[in-house]
């Protein structure tokens, strides 16, 4: 089997997603001092700046091979990322009670970009589409916080299930922003049956078995749609892939709340914040470096590389 081809593919970069999460939380454990909540708000930016990071296209990077590039930009979205929260409190807010609603504000801003295939910055060029793309989720975010609050993140899982799973089946042919408005809808519809099946279970979205619960998923959901592009399934044709991603994804989310809740037997919230820490560096590594090292940049062209690694943008071009 050769290493570009799944599952080694999607898998040695996985091991190597593992490893930098575990530095991670043990640096800001051991090191910082940071409690597992604190070390997900600061996951959480990090990554969400890292979704941006792929809509700039590389740019000025373009040309230069990994894991080069993915370094240079692991090392902007980490130091940007981290940075918000204390920009939160040097702008004289309570950092705490901002963080969360802001991040996941954020996050709803990459979902309308992608929803609507990044429409919003149609024929403007580098740097110019990625400082429009910032601004309009920063103001989304903020006028969200002064008019509602927050929205709560539960549609996430669906945002990843739709689009990598589905396809977008079966509006992949309908034309914008006539698809954007729809995915908002069958993603909304399906976060609120999860909402409700929370409730007749007795517990919340908000509350830790329900936060791990859903935080697994979202983890088993980004692995085997951008790690592992869908394989084994990735042959099989919609409604039947979708199925069968659905039924994989749950069976293995059951499975790995088992071992931490009643083997392990930690803390379901704080496990719930470690969770957060690996998902968000699942998401960043494809971002920067896509499937490197099994894909080694030095044996394709550029053109090649670019067309295979994936990105934000890529996704929503192609699906629209």
């Amino acid at each position: 089997m050769k290493l570009n081809q799944q599952p080694l593919r999607g898998l040695i970069p996985l091991i190597l997603v593992i490893i930098c999460s575990v530095i991670f939380i043990w640096v800001a454990e051991n090191m910082f001092d940071i409690g597992p909540g604190w070390q997900a708000i600061y996951a959480l930016f990090f990554v969400w700046t890292a979704f941006v990071v792929s809509l700039i296209e590389k740019w000025p990077l373009a040309k230069v091979r990994q894991p080069y590039v993915g370094f240079v930009f692991l090392t902007a979205a980490l130091v940007i990322g981290i940075l918000h929260p204390f920009i939160i409190e040097w702008l004289g807010y309570d950092k705490l009670a901002m963080a969360w609603p802001l991040i996941s504000n954020l996050f709803l801003g990459v979902g309308v970009v992608v929803a609507f295939s990044n429409m919003f910055v149609t024929g403007l060029k580098q740097p110019a589409s990625i400082a429009m793309n910032s601004l309009f989720m920063y103001v989304f975010a903020i006028i969200l916080l002064l008019w509602v609050g927050f929205v709560p993140a539960i549609w996430f899982a669906f945002f990843v299930f739709f689009f990598f799973w589905m396809g977008t089946w079966p509006i992949q042919n309908v034309a914008q922003p006539g698809k954007g408005i729809l995915s908002f809808v069958i993603m909304g519809f399906f976060a609120m049956l999860l909402w409700y099946m929370f409730n007749a279970l007795g517990t919340s979205f908000f509350n830790p078995d329900a936060g791990l619960w859903f935080v697994i998923w979202v983890f088993w959901l980004v692995t085997t749609s951008w790690q592992l592009e869908t394989w084994p399934l990735a042959k099989v044709k919609q409604p039947a892939k979708a199925v069968g991603g659905l039924i994989l994804t749950v069976a293995l989310t059951f499975v790995t709340y088992f071992i931490i809740a009643d083997v392990l037997m930690m803390n379901l919230g704080d496990a719930g914040m470690y969770v957060w820490v690996f998902v968000s560096w699942l998401y960043t590594w494809d971002i920067v470096f896509g499937k490197w090292p099994a894909e080694r940049a030095s044996k394709m062209s550029v053109e090649e590389k670019t067309m295979k690694e994936t990105s934000v943008e890529k996704e929503a071009i192609k699906t629209n």
